[in-house]
């Protein structure tokens, strides 16, 4: 974290292509050229391989202990396990319940990656910096599911087709799983909560955080 001059802390400039390998936090996308200098799977900066694929893209529903286990090896996605949610996330699932939570975040996975075509395709979920970012957009982001992308990285779906029901079912299953493990106290059932107006960046003196950049 860094701070703004009045001393607000402010989330690190991180992007899908972002490393620390030094703590063991890495990014295994690649470039085009990168693929032609060595092995798919490893860190795109220390070239370590740490990944299972063949059994991550699999997208087998009673593993998913592993594929969580090995999402937390690549920086981003453990920043999105890792940083707490805001209210206005939170409140959102409450509110909802997670039996109307689930719906909802299976109908957001579809418009979000379940066509090969999306006119914000890379960015079409919203950062924790985005005031209305709900749970369901957190857990995209942490379970790869965000994009095409990342989709295609981590549960080896080509990009270039529409998403089968199953796969839809497996995503959305991820998404919940997420959700459950983040927010702990969430009821079946809707709770009532009184609505606030979600809070401006700018009016906590931050800037939008940049979007996503993906390996071309």
């Amino acid at each position: 974290m860094s701070t703004t001059p009045n001393g607000i802390l402010k989330p690190l400039q991180l992007s899908c292509t972002s490393t620390d390998c030094t703590n063991n936090l890495h990014c295994f996308q690649l470039s085009r050229r990168l693929l032609r200098l060595g092995p798919a799977g490893r860190c795109r900066d220390c070239g370590v391989q740490l990944i299972d694929w063949a059994r991550v893209h699999r997208r087998n529903a009673t593993d998913v202990t592993y594929t969580f286990e090995a999402l937390r090896y690549e920086l981003i996605r453990h920043h999105f396990w890792h940083i707490p949610l805001s209210d206005y996330a939170i409140n959102y699932a409450r509110r909802k319940g997670a039996l109307a939570l689930k719906p909802a975040a299976r109908k957001q996975v579809e418009n979000a990656v379940g066509s090969p075509i999306h006119p914000a395709q890379g960015r079409q979920t919203p950062r924790e910096t985005n005031p209305k970012a709900t749970a369901i957009h957190y857990a995209q982001h942490a379970t790869a599911c965000c994009c095409r992308k990342c989709l295609e990285e981590w549960h080896g779906i080509p990009a270039g087709r529409h998403l089968t029901t199953d796969e839809i079912d497996y995503l959305t299953n991820l998404v919940m799983l997420y959700v459950s493990a983040r927010t702990p106290d969430l009821s079946d059932e809707s709770v009532h909560i009184p609505k606030r107006r979600p809070p401006s960046t700018s009016s906590q003196g931050l800037q939008p955080q940049t979007e996503l950049q993906h390996a071309s």
